[in-house]
């Protein structure tokens, strides 16, 4: 059978959330993938999940960062391409923690939800709220004094040197570009190598 999730990033307000089915075998690496994909993460930053506290539990690593890791902390640590989250479910967790890009430290909260009773070749997004942020802009503070400026009616030098950099004339919005579309959304998961 396949697992749904509910994805959602912390401390956004509105909330940002996406519900996906992935496949029952899936790995942590492939979860990690479909992650980028729903929220509009490009993958240029590292990732870990944790089976409790962000950087206070055991934790799910990227295959190279598993092998080069030396951390002397004595949480327990996995290859993300070699567990599963049935590894983590017949382990009693019906949640897990992901952050994604440690300086911006994208904080998600990934709840498992009730097995459907159906089978799922690829990801699905079944629903989803609200725009995710976009990589380097500095945070969730970031984000947001980056939607401010761009929503603001007057003019600032500011502004005109976030349009430039997002690539933005003065009538494009935030949400024109990178506004959370589910028919788009899953379109790019079914073409997704994972």
């Amino acid at each position: 059978m396949s697992h749904q999730l509910k994805i959602e990033i912390l401390d956004t307000n509105p909330k940002v959330y996406r519900t996906v089915v992935i496949p029952e075998n899936f790995n942590f690496e492939q979860l990690h993938f479909v992650i980028q994909q729903v929220m509009n993460w490009e993958n240029e930053h590292l990732y870990e999940f944790y089976l409790g506290r962000f950087f206070g539990s055991e934790r799910i690593m990227p295959p190279f960062e598993f092998q080069l890791d030396e951390n002397p902390v004595n949480y327990r640590k996995y290859d993300a391409s070699k567990t599963t989250l049935n590894d983590v479910i017949r382990k009693g967790f019906s949640s897990v923690n992901y952050i994604y890009d440690f300086g911006d430290s994208w904080h998600h909260t990934i709840k498992i939800m009730k097995k459907p009773d159906y089978e799922v070749e690829f990801p699905i997004c079944l629903n989803g709220e609200n725009t995710a942020p976009i990589e380097d802009c500095g945070g969730i503070s970031g984000f947001y004094h980056l939607l401010k400026t761009l929503a603001d009616p007057n003019e600032s030098e500011e502004k005109e040197e976030l349009r430039d950099w997002l690539g933005f004339d003065e009538n494009t919005k935030f949400d024109d570009v990178y506004g959370f579309d589910l028919d788009e959304t899953n379109q790019i998961l079914k073409f997704t190598e994972f």
